[in-house]
C-alpha cells in the first residue's frame, strides 16, 4: 500500500462482513435481520452469491445442509426455489436417510435475486471495496476494532466477520498460463494475509478447479443421454408452497470420457500445473480434476460427463466431472474425444485456483477464533468446499456474532442435531489437510438428520434465535402437532382380521391377520404405505403431503430411530463434560504426550469434542474424565 494514503473514519457500524459470496451473504442478513447495524464488502457487486462453478444447489448430503439452513431462517433455499430450471430429489432408491434434493440453478438469476434480497435488507449496506486490514487492539485477548479498506477508510465495528472464499492471494492456472485473479476473472484479495498474520493467524494454501464451459449450438446432444427433474418439483424451502413452483424444467445430459479422453491426458500430464509441481496447495479428495481421476483410477476405462445448462438465458454449458487445470489446446484435444462434443466450442476454459485459508482448529464450534475476541470466520476460508458448506458456516458466523454482541449465549450445533454440527464438528476438531466436503457417510446419526424433518429438528432454534418469523414458526407448530396426532392415531386404530381386511392383504402381497394389529403396524411392513392403506383406513383425514411422509418415515423407521436415540444419549452424556478453558494439560500426568499436544493445540470445549480428535485414544479421554471428576472436589 501506498505510504501517502490517508485513513479516515467512514463509519461506525456493528459487523463487518468481508465477502459477499454464499458465505458472506448468510453471514450478513443474520446479523442484520437481528438488528445490527451490518456493512458487507465485495471486491466487485457483481460477484454476489456468485455461483463460479458447479451451476446447481444441494446434491447428496449438500440438500441436507440447504434444508437445515432454511430451517434456522437463512436464504439459500428460498432463493433456490426462485430461480432454479430443473429440480430432482437423488437416491430415492434408497432410504429416506440419503434422499437429497438437488436444483440446477440459472446462475445469472440466482446472484441477481440474492443481491436483491440484500439491496433491500434493513440495516445492511453494500460496500464494493478490498478490506486490506483487521484492527484490533491488545488485552488479555485481541479484540478487533474495525477494518480498513485499500483505500483507507476504517469502518469502525465491534464484529468481524472473514468470508473471503477463495480470493485471497488466488491465482489461477490452465496449463503454463497463470493469472492472479480470482475466480471469473475477478480482482483478487491480495493486502489481507499480511494482517491475518500479523494477528497471529495461520494460513495455509488450498486449490480447487473447474471445468470449460461450452458454446451450446456446438454441442451434438443426440449423442447423450438425457436427464429430466422430477415430474412434481420439492421446494428446498419450508416456507415455499409446492404448488408455487412446478414448471416446465431444462434438461441436463450425460455422457462419458474413453479410453482416447485419457490417453491425451496421459500424454500431457507433465504440462499440467498438478503434476508439473506448480501448484502449492493442496486439492479436494471428493471432487478431483480429470487428471487426477485417470491416474488415481487407472483401472477405469470411462467417467461420467454431466453437460448442464449454465441458464436459460446463455448458451453456456456447463462440462460437469470435467475439472482440469490442462493447457488450453490439450483441453480441446481432450473435451472433443468425448461422444458429443466432437464440434465443441470452449466458452471458458477450465482452470484450477489456488487461495489462502485457515487451519479451522483455531475456532471455536461458534466459528469464533480462540484468541480473538470478536473475529468470526466461516465459508471456504475455513478450509471447506461447496456453495452449501459455505452458506451453512456463514449462517452459524453471523448468528453467533450477533448473538454475542447482543450479550446472548451463542448457538453450537451437535453432530445428533444436524448436518451442520458435524460439518463445523470435523472443521474445528480434525487437522483438515484437504477442501473439507461435507458426505451423507460423516454424520454417525443419519437416519436421524434426513433432509425432510429438518424443520422438526431446528425450526424453533431459528425461531428462538429470531431468525424465523412468527408466521413460519406457527405453520410450523401446526404441521408438528398433526404429525403427531396421525401417528398417535394410526397406533390406536386397530383392525382385525374381516374378510374385507384378509382380502385387502392379499391383494397387496401381504401376510394375513392371525390376530389384530393396528395401522401402524401395517405400516412397518414393506410391501404398505400410507397412501395404500387409504383403502382401509376410513376415517382419515386430509393431511398435506409433507405431513403423511413424516408420519410414514416416523412408523416404518421407529424401531432403528429408537436405537439412535439412544446412541445419542450416550453422546450426549460425552458432550456435556465440558473442559475448563484453563485447564493444563501438563497436570494430567497420565496423558500420553501426543495427547498433551493434541489438546493444547485443538483447546476443545468437551469431552465429547476431545474424543474426536485425531491422536487422542479412548485411553486419553479415560483418563482426563477421571482428572475432571478429582477436580470437582478439590
Amino acid at each position: 500500500m501506498s505510504q501517502d494514503k490517508k485513513d479516515f473514519i467512514m463509519d461506525k457500524v456493528d459487523v463487518c462482513v468481508v465477502g459477499a459470496g454464499h458465505a458472506g451473504c448468510e453471514a450478513a442478513l443474520a446479523c442484520a435481520r437481528l438488528g445490527l447495524k451490518t456493512v458487507i464488502f465485495t471486491v466487485s457487486v457483481d460477484s454476489i452469491a456468485l455461483m463460479p462453478c458447479n451451476p446447481n444447489i444441494g446434491g447428496s448430503s449438500k440438500g441436507h445442509l440447504v434444508r437445515e439452513i432454511d430451517a434456522l431462517g437463512g436464504e439459500m433455499g428460498k432463493n433456490i426455489d426462485k430461480t432454479f430450471i430443473q429440480s430432482k430429489m437423488l437416491n430415492v432408491s434408497k432410504g429416506p436417510a440419503v434422499h437429497s434434493l438437488r436444483a440446477q440453478a440459472d446462475k445469472a438469476d440466482y446472484s441477481r435475486a440474492m443481491r436483491k434480497v440484500l439491496e433491500n435488507q434493513e440495516n445492511l449496506t453494500i460496500k464494493q471495496a478490498e478490506v486490506c486490514e483487521i484492527l484490533w487492539e491488545d488485552g488479555e485477548k485481541k479484540t478487533v476494532k474495525g477494518v480498513k479498506t485499500f483505500t483507507g477508510a476504517i469502518y469502525e465495528c465491534r464484529g468481524v466477520i472473514l468470508c473471503t472464499g477463495t480470493y485471497l492471494r488466488a491465482r489461477c492456472l490452465c496449463g503454463e498460463s497463470i493469472t492472479y485473479t480470482g475466480p471469473n476473472g475477478l480482482q483478487a484479495a491480495n493486502h489481507l494475509q499480511d494482517s491475518l498474520k500479523e494477528m497471529g493467524i495461520e494460513l495455509r494454501r488450498f486449490k480447487t478447479g473447474t471445468p470449460a464451459r461450452m458454446d451450446r449450438n456446438s454441442i451434438d446432444f443426440s449423442k447423450m443421454e438425457e436427464q429430466f427433474g422430477d415430474e412434481r418439483i420439492v421446494p428446498f424451502s419450508f416456507s415455499t408452497d409446492p404448488d408455487s413452483i412446478q414448471k416446465e424444467q431444462v434438461s441436463c445430459y450425460l455422457t462419458y470420457t474413453n479410453e482416447k479422453t485419457h490417453e491425451i491426458i496421459r500424454a500431457n500430464l507433465d504440462r499440467s500445473p498438478i503434476y508439473a509441481g506448480i501448484i502449492e496447495g493442496t486439492g479436494p479428495r471428493y471432487c478431483p480434476s480429470i487428471e487426477d481421476k485417470v491416474v488415481k483410477f487407472a483401472e477405469k476405462d470411462r467417467h461420467q460427463v454431466f453437460i448442464e445448462p449454465e441458464g436459460i438465458h446463455t448458451n453456456e454449458m456447463y462440462v460437469g466431472g470435467m475439472s482440469s487445470s490442462l493447457p488450453e489446446d490439450v483441453q480441446l484435444q481432450m473435451y472433443r474425444t468425448v461422444p458429443g462434443l466432437e464440434n465443441c466450442k470452449i466458452v471458458r476454459n477450465a482452470y484450477a485456483i489456488e487461495y489462502d485459508c485457515i487451519n479451522a482448529r483455531d475456532l471455536y464450534p461458534t466459528l469464533e477464533f480462540k484468541n480473538i475476541n470478536g473475529l468470526f470466520a466461516g465459508g471456504q476460508f475455513n478450509g471447506s468446499s461447496g456453495y452449501e458448506e459455505a452458506a451453512a458456516q456463514g449462517l452459524i458466523a453471523g448468528i453467533n456474532c450477533a448473538l454475542s454482541l447482543l450479550g446472548k449465549e451463542q448457538l453450537v450445533l451437535d453432530r445428533s442435531q444436524a448436518y451442520i454440527g458435524v460439518l463445523i464438528d470435523d472443521l474445528v476438531t480434525k487437522d483438515n489437510r484437504e477442501p473439507y466436503r461435507m458426505m451423507t457417510s460423516r454424520a454417525e446419526y443419519r437416519l436421524l438428520l434426513r433432509q425432510d424433518n429438518a424443520d422438526i429438528r431446528l425450526r424453533k432454534i431459528g425461531y428462538e434465535v429470531g431468525l424465523v418469523s412468527q408466521e413460519d414458526y406457527d405453520k410450523f407448530v401446526v404441521k408438528k402437532e398433526s404429525i403427531e396426532k396421525e401417528i398417535l392415531r394410526l397406533k390406536e386404530t386397530k383392525v382385525g382380521g374381516s374378510a374385507p381386511i384378509q382380502k385387502f392383504l392379499q391383494a397387496h402381497g401381504s401376510n394375513t391377520l392371525k390376530t389384530a394389529a393396528s395401522l401402524a403396524d401395517l405400516m412397518c411392513r414393506q410391501e404398505l404405505n400410507y397412501d395404500v392403506l387409504s383403502e382401509i383406513d376410513k376415517e382419515r383425514p386430509k393431511l398435506p403431503k409433507d405431513v403423511t411422509d413424516q408420519v410414514e418415515i416416523e412408523l416404518k423407521y421407529e424401531g432403528y430411530i429408537e436405537r439412535q436415540m439412544r446412541q445419542v444419549e450416550q453422546y450426549k452424556k460425552m458432550e456435556k463434560k465440558l473442559i475448563p478453558e484453563d485447564i493444563d494439560y501438563d497436570a494430567v500426568l497420565s496423558l500420553r504426550l501426543e495427547a498433551r499436544q493434541k489438546l493444547k493445540t485443538f483447546k476443545p470445549v468437551s469431552v465429547g469434542q476431545a474424543s474426536r480428535i485425531s491422536g487422542v485414544t479412548p485411553a486419553d479421554i479415560s483418563v482426563l474424565v477421571v482428572y475432571l471428576e478429582q477436580q470437582k472436589y478439590q
